[in-house]
């Protein structure tokens, strides 16, 4: 698989340990490797990632590779993507993952979104995660609508009527399992650079109050019904913050703080931004801690 990724055909199957899996469509190809749909041996839709270490020696990729999964087994959140399962195969690292119905930036491009009606159903789970990501020690660094996902009936109800983990954040593990927890190296999409990747001597270090100031904008666009590419200047010129203050929303004041261009002015969590958008009603649910669990996954 390591040379013909590109030339795969509907239905091979990739074999591990761990179970056997179908290939069927490729949804996406980045620098790092391919996305795939496809089932596992039961019969059960998932996502399969297939990561290539294309800047890393073999070896020195391999042992990361061993400890971040290992590491990623604690990680298991009712909102962040189910991590399946991992393996290694012909020169690449697999990654299993659920499969949801919808990703966010579908929903948002659709005439009949209701940003003020959904603001709260997504940001809620999506800064749960995000919480719990940070403190386990990890930085996500690339929140955007395209790696946020629903699982919806193919007839949504009311969103208010949602169950409470029907939103999930996507895109953690393999972001963490190339090597880009690194903060002071890692390399992020143009749009989504905040003021600190441009002038870390004026805006200040980056840490993880980065993914504060991306969850802002993603938060930006759910409320506006479309996603905005700041261009480098309008970032630097702190013009997305200027932007959620001319909302007219309840919610602009927060957002604004959560997109500061200097760091030391933004939330130092994601709880304190939940905590400035809904004061009176906690970030965990009963239903998250309910279906918190401390399951291991095996990865060769």
């Amino acid at each position: 698989m390591r040379e013909g990724l590109g030339d795969h055909s509907p239905g091979a199957r990739i074999g591990s340990d761990l179970g056997t899996y179908s290939v069927e469509e490729k949804i996406s190809q980045g620098k790092h490797g391919f996305t795939f749909t496809g089932h596992d041996g039961d019969g059960n839709p998932c996502i399969l990632q297939v990561l290539r270490p294309f800047s890393m020696d073999y070896g020195n990729a391999r042992e990361r590779w061993l400890q971040q999964a290992a590491e990623l087994r604690r990680l298991r959140h009712p909102h962040l993507v189910d991590l399946r399962d991992g393996f290694e195969h012909e020169g690449s690292f697999h990654l299993v993952h659920e499969r949801c119905s919808h990703r966010l930036d579908q929903r948002i491009d659709s005439p009949a979104w209701d940003g003020s009606r959904w603001f709260k159903i997504v940001a809620r789970p999506v800064l749960c995660a995000l919480e719990e990501v940070h403190g386990q020690g990890y930085v996500h660094r690339n929140l955007h609508p395209r790696n946020v996902f629903l699982n919806l009936p193919p007839d949504p109800p009311n969103s208010d009527s949602l169950p409470d983990a029907a939103v999930k954040l996507a895109d953690l593990a393999s972001n963490t399992l190339l090597g880009k927890v690194d903060v002071l190296n890692m390399r992020i999409s143009r749009w989504l650079v905040p003021p600190e990747y441009l002038s870390p001597s004026e805006c200040g270090p980056m840490d993880h109050r980065l993914d504060i100031y991306q969850v802002g904008l993603l938060l930006l666009g759910v409320l506006r019904g479309r996603v905005r590419r700041y261009s480098w200047e309008e970032i630097a010129m702190g013009q997305p913050a200027r932007d959620a203050e001319r909302l007219g929303s309840e919610h602009g004041p927060a957002l604004a703080q959560a997109l500061q261009t200097r760091v030391e002015d933004r939330f130092a969590s994601a709880l304190e931004l939940w905590s400035a958008l809904s004061p009176s009603q906690p970030l965990l649910s009963p239903e998250t801690f309910a279906q918190t669990s401390d399951r291991n996954l095996e990865f060769r």
